[in-house]
C-alpha cells in the first residue's frame, strides 16, 4: 500500500503531525515515512554527522510521539532542501498522503511562499496540515464545486473520517446576468445547481464503495456570499476537526481557496487543514 509520509523539523509543531500521521498509517494499515532535510550546503563531514545526530534525535521523536510499534516504518534522513526533498520523496513514494506541522502561528505575513504554503501548492499528493492534538477524526467540513480536485479532496476526507460526518459547503453566486433577471431566476439557477451537486455526490459514493472506503456521512450545504466569510460561519458554527479544500483548478470557487482562504487556514485554522489535488 501507498505509505504515509511526515515530513517533521523536530520543532514542537511536528510531534503533532508525527502523531497524527502515526494514527492514520494504524487506521489505513499503511506504512509510514518519517522524514527530515539537512541543509545540503554544510560541509561534507559536518553534514554526516549531522544526518547521525539527527537519525538519533528522529527516533527519540517517533518513540514520544508514535511509540506503536505495530506500524511499519521507515526513517529517512537526507541532504538537500526541504521543499525539493520532500516533493520529490512523495512522488518517488507514491505516498497515498503527506502530513505535515503548522508553523508561524504568530507571523501570519510568513505563511505565504514558506515550506508548507509551496509543498501544499506543488505536491502530487494530499497534504494534511496538522494543527490540534486529538483522537480519530470524527467530523470535517468539504470547499465543494465541481472540480475533480474538490472530489479527490471528498475522497481523501472520507478516507480520513471512517464514516464520520461530513459537510459539504457550497458557496453559490449567480452570475450577474442571472442576479439582473430577479429573484425567480436566481432561484432557478441555485435549484440547478443543487440538482447537480446531488447527483455528483452520488458519484461520489458510488466511486467510494468502488474503492473499498467507508462513505461519510454526507450533508450538503448551498449558500451565497463571500466565500471566505461563509466558510468562517461554517467553521464557527460546525467545530470540524479538520477542513478540506481542492487545489489546482480553473473553477472561480477553487481558485479564491487557493488564494485567500487557503492561505488564512494555513496560517489561522482552529482546526487540521487538508488540501487535495
Amino acid at each position: 500500500m501507498s505509505p504515509i509520509i511526515v515530513a517533521t523539523d523536530l520543532k514542537p509543531e511536528s510531534d503533532l503531525a508525527l502523531t497524527r500521521a502515526s494514527a492514520i498509517a494504524r487506521e489505513l494499515d499503511a506504512p509510514l515515512i518519517v522524514m527530515h532535510t539537512v541543509d545540503d550546503q554544510l560541509p561534507l563531514l559536518a553534514r554526516d554527522s549531522v544526518c547521525k545526530k539527527t537519525r538519533r534525535l528522529l527516533e527519540d521523536q517517533l518513540s514520544r510521539c508514535a511509540p506503536d510499534r505495530s506500524v511499519h516504518t521507515q526513517l529517512i534522513v537526507s541532504p538537500g532542501r526541504v521543499t525539493e526533498s520532500t516533493l520529490r520523496l512523495v512522488s518517488e513514494e507514491r505516498a497515498q498522503l503527506l502530513v505535515l506541522g503548522k508553523h508561524h502561528q504568530r507571523s501570519p505575513e510568513r505563511v505565504v511562499n514558506t515550506t508548507a504554503e509551496r509543498v501544499s501548492r506543488l505536491s502530487c499528493a494530499p497534504v494534511l496540515t496538522v494543527s490540534t492534538a486529538g483522537g480519530k477524526y470524527q467530523s470535517a467540513l468539504l470547499a465543494l464545486d465541481f472540480s475533480a480536485c474538490a472530489s479527490e479532496a471528498l475522497r481523501c476526507a472520507a478516507r480520513l473520517l471512517d464514516g464520520g460526518k461530513l459537510h459539504a459547503l457550497h458557496v453559490c453566486n449567480p452570475p450577474l446576468a442571472k442576479r439582473l433577471a430577479g429573484p425567480a431566476v436566481q432561484q432557478a439557477y441555485i435549484d440547478e445547481q443543487s440538482e447537480m451537486l446531488d447527483y455528483l455526490l452520488k458519484d461520489e459514493l458510488e466511486t467510494l464503495k468502488l474503492i473499498g472506503t467507508t462513505a461519510p456521512q454526507i450533508e450538503l450545504q448551498i449558500t451565497s456570499g463571500e466565500i471566505r466569510e461563509q466558510f468562517d460561519q461554517a467553521i464557527g458554527q460546525l467545530a470540524p476537526d479538520f477542513v478540506a479544500l481542492g487545489s489546482h483548478s480553473r473553477d472561480g470557487l477553487t481558485q479564491a481557496l487557493r488564494g485567500s482562504l487557503a492561505h488564512a487556514l494555513l496560517r489561522d485554522s482552529p482546526c487540521d487543514v487538508l488540501i487535495a489535488h
